[in-house]
């Protein structure tokens, strides 16, 4: 649905249940003064006046708008900064933001006299904005990058006073406003720096970033109307989000509550003296809760409260009752937006758990939890695909040997049909999962294990989840960490850690102890061959089956070496062909189910070359960790269907960029916006993109296609698992305790080397 179809709906809906842009209430715009930093001389330049359009859900953008200025600003000087977000006597039903004509009241706001700054709430500065407040302005009204661009301007205003009086303003749109200043010959340019917008940022020529493409904005403010994709800054703005943290910072506080506060205060304060208590209690309670006094909160003052709440104690519980009318002490707020304002609080208070307990206007009661895990084991889903198992065990193991918990596997018997079925008439999900199995971190993989975790997850929302494989499902907010690989070609999210193969590593069979490959194993040169099969995506037939076998065996034959050819569970309709191709000294071992004798581990381990059929992920993830380069031969791909090359053009035109006329990329819309979101949903996939992860195993110089010799240069084994299961884990909130003593222990002694030394 075009954005614009989306506001004017959003637009039609009655005020008092709008729970994104709640009703008008400010006089005035809200002031937030930065003054002269302690032991600092006072400056006698003027204050600089920055007005800031802002809405709802940009309380993150303005937050961290707020600190660059703060970062950049000059020591001496007074900043005033004015909020101007929820304003009385405009009419802002089809406005495509929440601020859209504040910009042209700032005169009146400014008393009509001196100069003022205005900002839109999504960007950054990177200078100090005193630069551009001191700009000279010569005849000009305003200065903005171009006469049709007002997201940033320096305004004389008393010169704009009555192009942009206060009553037209409250009554002509936005290209109106614009053109009558332009008639009148008030604008002048602004220097491009003061305006760079997402791709054309320059670290050595921007003075602020403008993050003008609103499904690439990084803190995600509208999740509902956007399918948010990577912006090219990153990690510009996370960075100073995650600086303000670590500094604490909030715009409005305690010290200065917003105006709303007194009233909101008085109203409430009996329970406000008792739950908020001093601002660094002696003692830490172990747990508070706070039930029915948040939604009464005025929305500027919510994050301070909440930064009280959680520093002064070890665990909190928070209810809210949506009204299902905005009322006079009441508005309406999303779930997203009490999710988002409850992280915030927790990333500056990490230790903290917190419960939140949402009930919906409609009466849907909603339970999610955040904070440090709590303790129990790691448990690991298993099913029928050793792939998909692989993984999940290699991941669980990894995380229960850093983390020092106990490892759990539960293998499940249920089929895809009968989870469905038992779904559909209500009944418990799988039958093979324990309900007393509560707490702790569940691993798992593919499309079963992972719907079953999420089941156990949605009946105790205290454990955490770590999902992979390419149908996982959709990334969430809370609670869960998605391992993908890249190439799988998913929309990114925060809670989705891509890598470039499957972690599987250290986690294939055993070599084979027997002396039924010896007579390989004493052979000058070993050649080995990992055989897959065939795949939805791929075809291995008999005929290319038999020409693999037999370039194999030549290609041994030339390296006067012996060849063995292992063959995997989906190779078993061609094992005659395979035989046929091979020479009579080479070797050829037929897959059986828990068979001792596998060679499988032998070849990765003591091949001197090694051969893999490229549409196995998992093969290939084992050969690229063994540490030396290998050959992939190009399985014939399958003639894609009717389904695929849907799969393939909804994933196309997800991605696919549009231009307005300045170049800049348009808000995703329309067919675009829903193909980016039956992809993010999970409802669509993109075709399996094999090729893509041969071109970077060969860009890495890890692997070569069957044919060319084999890279020369320097090839380190590919072991994302360690980094991978460790951002999963802090992302997660899961205590690495054995692994930073082993970190600590490792640190002191290289100090006591050097020392030594």
């Amino acid at each position: 649905m075009p954005l614009l179809t989306q506001r004017i709906l959003r637009g039609l809906k009655p005020a008092a249940l709008n729970a994104s842009r709640p009703p008008a209430r400010q006089d005035q715009p809200e002031r937030i003064v930065l003054g002269v930093r302690n032991g600092v001389r006072p400056s006698s330049k003027p204050p600089v006046r920055i007005y800031l359009g802002t809405e709802r859900g940009q309380f993150r953008a303005e937050r961290v708008f707020i600190w660059s200025v703060e970062k950049h600003r000059d020591s001496s000087r007074i900043y005033e900064i004015y909020l101007m977000r929820d304003l009385k006597g405009f009419k802002r039903r089809f406005w495509l933001t929440g601020f859209t004509n504040y910009r042209f009241a700032i005169p009146a706001f400014a008393g009509l006299k001196g100069k003022a700054i205005y900002n839109d709430t999504d960007q950054i500065y990177l200078k100090d904005p005193a630069l551009l407040f001191d700009t000279p302005m010569d005849q000009a009204g305003f200065l903005s990058i171009n006469d049709r661009d007002t997201s940033v301007m320096l305004i004389d205003c008393q010169r704009m006073s009555e192009v942009w009086n206060a009553h037209d303003v409250r009554r002509l749109g936005r290209k109106a406003l614009e053109a009558r200043a332009r008639r009148a010959g008030l604008w002048a340019e602004l220097d491009a720096g003061w305006n760079a917008r997402d791709s054309e940022y320059d670290p050595e020529r921007s003075h602020l970033v403008h993050f003008t493409t609103l499904h690439t904005q990084p803190w995600r403010p509208f999740p509902a109307e956007f399918v948010y994709f990577d912006n090219p800054t990153d990690p510009l703005w996370p960075n100073l989000e995650g600086e303000a943290d670590q500094a604490g910072f909030l715009s409005v506080t305690a010290s200065r509550p917003s105006s709303q506060w007194p009233r909101s205060a008085a109203r409430m304060a009996p329970q406000w003296r008792t739950l908020l208590g001093p601002k660094k209690p002696a003692v830490r309670v172990p747990e508070r809760t706070v039930d029915g006094l948040l939604e009464y909160l005025p929305d500027q003052d919510l994050p301070w409260v909440l930064e009280r709440l959680f520093s002064t104690c070890e665990s909190i519980r928070v209810a809210v009752d949506e009204p299902k009318l905005h009322g006079r002490h009441r508005t309406r707020r999303s779930l997203w937006y009490w999710q988002q304002q409850l992280m915030a609080a927790a990333r500056m208070h990490p230790s903290v758990r917190w419960t939140l307990r949402y009930r919906s206007p409609w009466g849907r009661v909603r339970r999610f939890v955040g904070g440090p895990a709590e303790a129990g084991p790691v448990k690991v889903i298993c099913h029928r695909k050793p792939g998909h198992n692989n993984q999940a065990r290699a991941i669980g193991r990894h995380l229960a040997g850093l983390s020092g918990r106990e490892l759990l596997e539960i293998p499940i018997q249920c089929s895809e049909t009968g989870f469905v079925l038992r779904r559909l008439f209500g009944r418990r999900s799988c039958p093979d999962i324990n309900p007393s199995l509560a707490g702790g971190i569940v691993v798992a993989g593919g499309w079963l294990p992972t719907r079953i975790a999420r089941d156990m997850q949605a009946q105790d929302p205290t454990q955490r989840l770590i999902l992979s494989g390419r149908k996982a499902g959709p990334a969430e907010a809370l609670g869960s960490v998605l391992i993908q690989c890249r190439h799988f070609d998913l929309p990114p999210h925060p809670n989705r850690i891509t890598t470039t193969l499957p972690l599987n590593s250290g986690h294939t069979p055993r070599a084979s102890t027997t002396d039924r490959w010896q007579s390989w194993l004493d052979a000058e040169r070993k050649v080995a061959v990992l055989v897959g099969g065939s795949s939805r995506s791929h075809h291995l037939d008999a005929a290319a089956a038999r020409e693999l076998a037999r370039q194999a065996s030549a290609f041994a034959n030339s390296q006067s070496a012996r060849l063995l050819l292992v063959t995997g569970r989906r190779s078993l309709d061609i094992l005659d062909a395979l035989q046929d191709g091979l020479a009579g000294n080479d070797h050829l071992y037929s897959w059986e189910e828990h068979d001792q004798d596998n060679p499988y581990g032998l070849a990765l381990a003591s091949s001197d070359v090694l051969m893999v059929t490229g549409e196995s992920e998992s093969m290939l993830a084992d050969a690229a960790g063994r540490g030396r380069p290998f050959l992939i031969w190009p399985t014939p791909a399958r003639r894609p269907g009717a389904w695929q090359r849907l799969s393939a053009e909804i994933a196309d035109r997800a991605v696919r960029p549009r231009f307005n006329r300045r170049g800049s990329i348009r808000p995703q819309q329309g067919q675009t916006y829903l193909c980016a979101r039956a992809l993010e949903r999970g409802w669509i996939l993109p075709p399996r993109n094999v090729e893509k992860l041969h071109r970077m195993l060969y860009d890495k110089g890890l692997a070569a296609p069957f044919g060319q010799p084999l890279p020369t240069g320097f090839s380190p084994a590919i072991d994302e698992l360690d980094q991978a299961v460790i951002t999963a884990a802090r992302t997660l909130r899961v205590s690495l305790e054995t692994h930073e003593r082993s970190q600590t222990r490792r640190l002191s002694r290289h100090d006591q080397r050097l020392e030594h030394s």
